[in-house]
């Protein structure tokens, strides 16, 4: 059996909305810069502003979802990985609010 891939979703409230741009292009670059052994290794990276008309997004203006081979290297991007970790320091003091949630497909396991 081969590892499940990882859905990662993030999503940013911006303090000064000016600074969404450029935050989301170099949220996106992650997905050719972040690299294991010399290689990217993200499979996809899709990103958008919110436009759902059901008024439940609390506010959140941007959602990047992100799929990792395997949760290996989801925790590889999350702790180890310098072009992530520098846009983690990058991105801290641009958001008022984040919402991060991973996810295998299928799997509904309780995780507290």
């Amino acid at each position: 059996m081969s590892p499940a891939p990882v859905t990662h979703i993030v999503s940013f409230k911006y303090k000064n909305v000016a600074d969404a741009p450029e935050a989301a292009r170099r949220f996106q670059a992650l997905l050719t810069e972040c690299k294991l052994d010399g290689k990217p290794y993200i499979l996809s990276l899709t990103a958008g502003s919110n436009n759902s008309p059901e008024g439940a997004s609390k506010g959140l203006q941007h959602t990047f979802v992100l799929i990792f081979p395997d949760l290996e290297t989801r925790d590889y991007y999350l702790d180890v990985d310098i072009a992530h970790q520098e846009f983690k320091s990058y991105i801290r003091p641009l958001v008022q609010d984040a919402f991060i949630f991973d996810f295998v497909d299928g799997s509904f396991d309780i995780v507290e």
